[in-house]
C-alpha cells in the first residue's frame, strides 16, 4: 500500500514531497513508513522496482533477436507490447520528474534501455540492411543516436497524453506502424555513411 500510494504521490509532487505527507495522505503513521523504508532513497528505490523494472519483459529481448522474423514485424510486435507497459500516468511523470531533479531512477532506468535495447535494435538494423555487424565495425554515436530519436518518438506520444493533456489525433498502432516503416526506410544510408565515414574507416585501419 505505501509502495503504490508513493508512487502515485511522486507521480503528482516529484521526489520533492515529503515523506510525512506521504503518510498523512495514506492515513498512517510516519514512524510506519520508515518501519518498512528506512530512508526515503530506500522507498525511491523500491517505487522504481515497481513502476519501472517489473514493467520489463525479457522476452522482448528475444522477439528483437529472433531473425526468422523480417524486422519490421519484429520492431511493430516489440512496440505494441513496450507502448503498452509504459501507458501509465506514473511511469511517465516519475520519469520525467526524476530527470528534471536528477534522481538517478531514470539514468539506471536509461542504462538498462540502452545495454538491453538500444544497441540490439542497431544492431539489428546492421544486419537488416547488410552491413558489417559490430564485432567488425563498432556501433558509431551516430548511428545509436538514430535508435534513440526513433524510440523517443514512442515515449513523447505518451509525455503528450499525460504532461500536456494532448488527445492524439490516431491511436498508438498506426501511428508506431507509420514511425516504423519510415525509420526502416530511411535509416539505410545514414547507417551506410557513419560506418564508412573516413574517423570510423581510420579507426578500423588502426586496430589491423
Amino acid at each position: 500500500m505505501i509502495v503504490a500510494e508513493a508512487a502515485r504521490y511522486f507521480a503528482e509532487h516529484g521526489f520533492e514531497g515529503e515523506t510525512r505527507e506521504l503518510a498523512r495522505r495514506i492515513g498512517v503513521s510516519h514512524a510506519l513508513i520508515f518501519r518498512y523504508f528506512p530512508t526515503k532513497q530506500a522507498l525511491i528505490d523500491r517505487v522504481y522496482e515497481e513502476v519501472f523494472l517489473r514493467r520489463w519483459n525479457p522476452e522482448w529481448e528475444e522477439w528483437l533477436d529472433d531473425r526468422r522474423v523480417p524486422l519490421g514485424q519484429r520492431l511493430r510486435r516489440f512496440y505494441d507490447a513496450y507502448y503498452r507497459a509504459v501507458d501509465d500516468y506514473e511511469w511517465i511523470r516519475i520519469a520525467l520528474s526524476s530527470a528534471m531533479r536528477r534522481v538517478n531512477i531514470v539514468e539506471r532506468y536509461l542504462s538498462l534501455v540502452r545495454k538491453r535495447l538500444i544497441q540490439r535494435i542497431a544492431t539489428e538494423l546492421r544486419a537488416h540492411y547488410k552491413l558489417p555487424p559490430p564485432e567488425v565495425v563498432p556501433l558509431t554515436a551516430l548511428e545509436l543516436q538514430l535508435v534513440w530519436n526513433f524510440h523517443a518518438f514512442i515515449i513523447y506520444a505518451l509525455i503528450s497524453k499525460y504532461v500536456y493533456s494532448v488527445k492524439m489525433p490516431l491511436t498508438a498502432d498506426p501511428a508506431i506502424d507509420a514511425q516504423i516503416d519510415l525509420f526502416l526506410a530511411g535509416a539505410k544510408p545514414q547507417f551506410r555513411a557513419a560506418i564508412t565515414s573516413p574517423a570510423v574507416s581510420s579507426a578500423r585501419r588502426a586496430r589491423h
